[in-house]
């Protein structure tokens, strides 16, 4: 159980006493995570190609944002992080809220553009045909209806919007939806 780290702080205190008292206790320790290491490798399955792919590149995409800054915004995705985007936008802070509707403009630039929208009223019935629009929620919640799939939202829930198809966002939470918008022009 030491090994494993299921002691409490007394019970592993006691143990890491004994072990100093006796350093062919220390020795069985190692001996028991080697064994606990060895088999753990001989039962291992390597994640497939693809998989490990997808990893690489949300740890890359989150390094990249954590490294973002006003001036040089990544486009959002399934794996922005909610952390990264809040602390980004927090200078917008109370001032945000203190409206019904509020929005600015973060980037516009070569076909894209962010906007920070707070919201406390529902987004009405839209369709594009001529940009991709996709949404992160930064605080609040949401039923997003999207031709007639209808699904909720929260703080880190992303979704991306398909051309032509018909949506409406409706607020659910008791408090304003915050959310990076993007559009990304075709």
């Amino acid at each position: 159980m030491f090994v494993l780290d299921l002691l409490d702080a007394a019970e592993r205190a006691e143990v890491l006493n004994v072990i100093s008292k006796y350093p062919v206790l220390e020795k069985e320790v190692q001996v028991i995570e080697d064994t606990l290491q060895s088999y753990a490798n001989s039962i291992a399955i390597q994640p497939s190609k693809s998989l490990k792919a997808k990893i690489e590149a949300s740890i890359e995409e989150s390094v990249k944002e954590s490294n973002m800054d006003l001036d040089h915004l990544l486009l959002i995705s399934e794996h922005s992080d909610l952390q990264n985007w809040l602390k980004l936008v927090n200078k917008y802070y109370p001032s945000a809220f203190e409206a019904e509707n509020f929005s600015e403009v973060l980037r516009s630039e070569n076909g894209v553009t962010q906007v920070l929208v707070v919201s406390s009223t529902d987004i009405a019935d839209e369709t594009h045909d001529d940009v991709h629009e996709s949404f992160l929620i930064l605080q609040g919640q949401c039923r997003c209806t999207v031709g007639s799939a209808i699904f909720y939202l929260g703080p880190g829930g992303y979704t991306q919007i398909p051309l032509n198809e018909n949506h409406k966002v409706e607020i659910t939470s008791s408090s304003p939806v915050m959310a990076i918008a993007q559009y990304v022009s075709v």
